[in-house]
């Protein structure tokens, strides 16, 4: 049966209120989102999740348009999923509960300032452009995941 969550495209309060990148993705771009799931992070090798991110996000940045800044953008996701997990699995073990509003309001806020970061890239569409805007800023949230 067809409703509206069928043919939505975006869960805006789902992309401003979670805390995660990898939560904000799945939010923007929905049917998408399935379809990159489905037919190609799931054919993808499952014991390398970096590699898996990467090939979806490759395919991401093809189906958007050849535009440098698309690439540029979608190939620092992985970067940003790796270093999230990592964080998650480090702080896990510190906070049974997940560390509550301590913990979700940075993580929020971080996240919101790694899709800005991106984003530049997504709106200039030139890779010398986006790099040139990074490097005015010392590709602060390139490093800051490493």
């Amino acid at each position: 049966e067809w409703d509206f969550a069928t043919i939505r495209t975006i869960d805006a309060a789902g992309t401003e209120s979670c805390r995660r990148v990898r939560e904000g993705l799945r939010c923007w771009n929905q049917p998408v989102q399935w379809w990159l799931q489905h037919y190609v992070h799931q054919r993808l090798p499952p014991w390398h999740p970096v590699l898996r991110a990467t090939g979806t996000m490759l395919v991401s940045a093809y189906w958007h348009g050849l535009h440098g800044g698309y690439f540029l953008s979608f190939l620092s996701v992985p970067l940003w999923l790796a270093a999230e997990g990592a964080a998650e699995g480090a702080l896990r073990s510190r906070w049974a509960d997940g560390g509550g509003l301590l913990a979700a309001a940075p993580h929020w806020f971080l996240k919101m300032r790694v899709f800005e970061y991106l984003g530049v890239a997504f709106a200039l569409r030139d890779a010398a452009a986006t790099l040139r805007y990074w490097s005015s800023i010392g590709f602060c949230l390139h490093l800051l995941p490493i």
